[in-house]
């Protein structure tokens, strides 16, 4: 390409847009998020745009969104001749070198944004006794799900209210009908049970298929592909296995159900997968599980010195007391955040994508120490903080999660777009029911 038309292409970053020269950051932000839209619905139309478009485009924000770059671009702009005056040589495409590179998320919510939605939600859902909680999801999935950025795009929620109302209903049936069974007999609750252990599978199959089908990036919706078979072996066969060893074979249930999920979970027609060890996931639980067992030993070694009476054993007691609220605060705001830090950089970083690989490196101090911060303004505001805790937790997590594109992820997402077929999409409208909270 000429030096001619380069200058001329430069000179049309503000045109890309679709903005004046002199527009502020938010109207730039604002113009890069409608022709991203553009784009977006161009895939759902099964119409890839040019990569050469798309290049533009983010190079353009890149430049314009940068106010030092922006500076040095527009000081060359104004040298530059008026556009009449250049060259009408046709541009040149410049071929896509399929470099590849490390992508990284990004979480752009702000929590007094949330609070807005979040506030309205709470007020709704009381006055509609529950009904409205279903449109409260949506809300909730739609504003995390479009807050999260990956080159440029966000994700989309497409769920529809009725069908969480549905599946809640479903959900409130069986539970109550348990409840019921629990009052009128024990055998009445234990043949509840057995009767309810073969519907969980299929809930949960059904609940992970209208997550996914629902939630899109860049126009293309996710799929998942697990069977009711796949969901029994896992949610019964390993989750007994669990119980019976009195969770020492937690991990492997945990792994299992992981790479369930994963595993089953295509974007376009490509397969996500899952490699993480059992191994990997019992060293996660080794220390959680050491510390509890400890505070618990602690507990039944004090209980035991206070019975003997007098003085030491009323201090004894006094320990017990201190050591109970311990036991309940500590795996809430030390344990919990410890295990979600270390999983989530074990499952992902062992997890791909076709050839595109993930990775999280979450520091699980600082993460236990934003939860503890989180907790802590939660009790301070009687609750009021949680809408910021969440959008806190949300933006932590995807600071630390990257992708490897082997490639171009333009390049990679348009393929997909031209090979998902119209079957799939139907067959996945059939699934209408979630029972997510």
């Amino acid at each position: 390409m000429t030096g001619g038309s380069m200058q001329a292409l430069a000179a049309n970053y503000y045109e890309l847009l679709g903005i004046g020269q002199k527009a502020t950051l938010d109207e730039i932000k604002a113009a890069y998020a409608r022709q991203l839209a553009e784009f977006r619905d161009m895939l759902a139309r099964r119409e890839p745009p040019p990569v050469e478009s798309l290049d533009a485009l983010r190079e353009a924000f890149k430049t314009l969104s940068d106010p030092q770059a922006r500076v040095a671009y527009d000081a060359e702009l104004d040298d530059m001749p008026p556009l009449s005056a250049l060259p009408t040589e046709p541009p040149v495409a410049v071929p896509h070198t399929g470099g590849g590179g490390e992508e990284r998320f990004e979480f752009l919510g702000e929590g007094g944004e949330y609070f807005r939605i979040w506030i309205v939600n709470i007020f709704l859902t009381i006055v509609t006794l529950g009904i409205y909680s279903a449109w409260a999801k949506v809300r909730r999935e739609q504003y995390f799900h479009r807050n999260l950025m990956l080159d440029g795009s966000g994700f989309d929620y497409h769920g529809k209210p009725a069908a969480i109302l549905k599946g809640r209903l479903v959900a409130l049936l069986l539970v109550g009908g348990l409840s019921a069974a629990q009052h009128f007999s024990p055998l009445a609750y234990g043949v509840a049970l057995l009767c309810l252990v073969p519907v969980v599978p299929w809930l949960a199959v059904k609940a992970f298929r209208f997550r996914a089908f629902n939630t899109s990036y860049r126009g293309l919706r996710f799929s998942f592909h697990g069977t009711y078979g796949q969901a029994f072996k896992v949610f019964v066969g390993y989750g007994f296995l669990a119980m019976v060893t009195l969770w020492l074979a937690f991990p492997v249930f945990y792994r299992q159900l992981r790479k369930f999920i994963l595993d089953n979970t295509h974007f376009g027609n490509t397969a996500f997968n899952c490699s993480v060890t059992t191994g990997a996931i019992y060293r996660i639980f080794l220390f959680p599980g050491f510390i509890i067992l400890a505070l618990f030993a602690a507990i039944i070694l004090i209980a035991v010195m206070s019975a003997g009476g007098g003085t030491a054993g009323l201090a004894a007691a006094g320990f017990v007391f201190l050591l109970i609220p311990l036991l309940l605060i500590l795996p809430q705001v030390v344990l919990v955040p410890y295990i979600a830090a270390r999983s989530n950089n074990a499952v992902w970083s062992a997890t791909t994508l076709g050839p595109h690989r993930f990775g999280s490196n979450i520091p699980v101090g600082g993460f236990i120490g934003l939860t503890v911060v989180n907790w802590l303004c939660i009790l301070c505001t009687l609750g009021l903080f949680i809408p910021w805790a969440k959008v806190r937790v949300a933006r932590y997590r995807a600071e630390y999660l990257t992708l490897a594109v082997d490639g171009s992820l333009d390049d990679f997402v348009a393929g997909e777009a031209a090979a998902a077929t119209a079957v799939g999409d139907e067959a996945a409208e059939m699934f209408d029911l979630d029972i997510g909270l």
